[in-house]
């Protein structure tokens, strides 16, 4: 048997040998495992990873991955594979620009981490923002959708596509966004700051501070991918975010916080985690709040959001509620909590409800969204797919006659 016929039959392959199987870049491959598509693990005693050969030859039998073939199902999770420099996911770690996003979050601001993933020195484009106060046409992202379609039309200089101008119109937008989930408040301080204060918690705002942090962004999900699309037409970052705003609502992305809330507050109700969790598998109702593909030994935002929060109030029966549900809830599925609970758990712990709770995930998450729509608007490339036609096959032009 050859050498290489030997090394693929292994479980685990060198990165050398999985990008050959491929014929890709060890960047594509990198690429790979970040999407989930690959699994990866690293060697004792060194920083070598080997990858999982199985998935090496699924990704080949969906068609030559280094030449473009397509594969069967190439809008599900894991595809399309888009170049980006923004955000690493990589060994169960978060990095942004080669920054440990879970390091960023223990002492940075949103903004300072703005100005990271918008690639500025130290200028700073939240210094001179002014938002006039205006209390929001509606409550959570609806509000944030009205108040964007407004200030963008208004606003000339979002036309421009320098990366100076592209970040001074993101510090607007965000500027707005915090407005808006402040009820109107003039955001004239770090994001963390004034919505801790607008909500009345301030005790709250490390923790608020934290989890705006690892919002910030989370590579290619579906809303950055959303925002990619609207700003791959040269639309404004306005409409950009607004995209981004409208795909993070659904209940199956930023929507799934609320619905962790819920749970969360029945667990409350009750007095107990693990009936509630019970409760819900009993109904045969999905368990929100646990699990997420790209971590498959658990999300470390939800760790790192839930100690910020457990930092900030000390021990307190709500979080033992909480902690219930969550050993109940991975007792029950084998996954931990995600980023949902543990925003469900910082709302739950000062009495914010779902907006403000989805209001926290959208602030944070709409700086790496304007980061998205820089580095597609510099890569000059319309996204345009095309559809697999599952239809009736065409008729003749006669058969298209209608009978007298």
């Amino acid at each position: 048997m050859s050498e290489r016929a030997a090394s693929s039959s292994r479980a685990w392959i060198t990165a050398a040998e999985a990008a050959a199987e491929l014929n890709v870049s060890r960047a594509t491959l990198y690429a790979y495992v970040s999407r989930g598509l690959v699994e990866s693990r690293g060697q004792p005693g060194s920083r070598r990873r080997l990858y999982a050969a199985t998935d090496i030859r699924r990704l080949r039998s969906h068609g030559d991955a280094g030449s473009g073939g397509t594969p069967d199902r190439a809008l599900d999770f894991g595809a399309p594979l888009l170049d980006s420099a923004i955000t690493l996911i990589d060994g169960g770690r978060l990095y942004y620009r080669g920054r440990d996003a879970l390091a960023l979050a223990e002492s940075a601001s949103l903004e300072t981490v703005a100005g990271l993933l918008w690639q500025l020195d130290d200028s700073d484009p939240f210094a001179d923002v002014v938002i006039e106060p205006e209390p929001p046409a509606a409550p959570g992202i609806a509000g944030a959708i009205a108040r964007l379609a407004v200030a963008g039309r208004a606003d000339v200089a979002a036309y421009a596509r320098t990366t100076p101008a592209l970040a001074r119109t993101g510090a607007r937008i965000v500027r707005h966004l915090v407005s808006v989930w402040s009820d109107g408040a003039v955001p004239d301080g770090p994001a963390h700051r004034v919505l801790a204060t607008a909500w009345g918690v301030p005790a709250a705002a490390e923790a608020i501070r934290t989890a705006l942090v690892l919002c910030a962004d989370h590579e290619l999900n579906a809303s950055a991918f959303a925002v990619r699309v609207a700003a791959s037409t040269r639309a404004t970052p306005y409409a950009a975010v607004i995209a981004g705003l409208a795909t993070l609502e659904g209940p199956r992305h930023g929507g799934m916080t609320p619905q962790t809330l819920a749970l969360i507050h029945e667990a409350l109700r009750l007095g107990d985690g693990r009936a509630a969790v019970t409760e819900r598998l009993r109904r045969g109702e999905a368990l929100p709040g646990f699990g997420h593909p790209l971590y498959p030994d658990g999300d470390p935002r939800a760790t790192a959001t839930l100690q910020a929060v457990r930092k900030a109030t000390g021990p307190q029966p709500l979080l033992d509620v909480v902690d219930a549900v969550a050993a109940a809830g991975r007792a029950a599925t084998g996954l931990g909590p995600n980023l949902d609970f543990g925003l469900a758990t910082l709302a739950a712990t000062w009495g914010l409800d779902a907006d403000r709770a989805i209001g926290v995930f959208a602030i944070g998450r709409s700086v790496g969204w304007l980061a998205h729509a820089a580095e597609q608007l510099a890569s000059g490339t319309l996204i345009r797919p095309r559809a697999r036609y599952t239809g009736p096959e065409p008729r003749p032009a006669h058969g298209n006659r209608a009978r007298p």
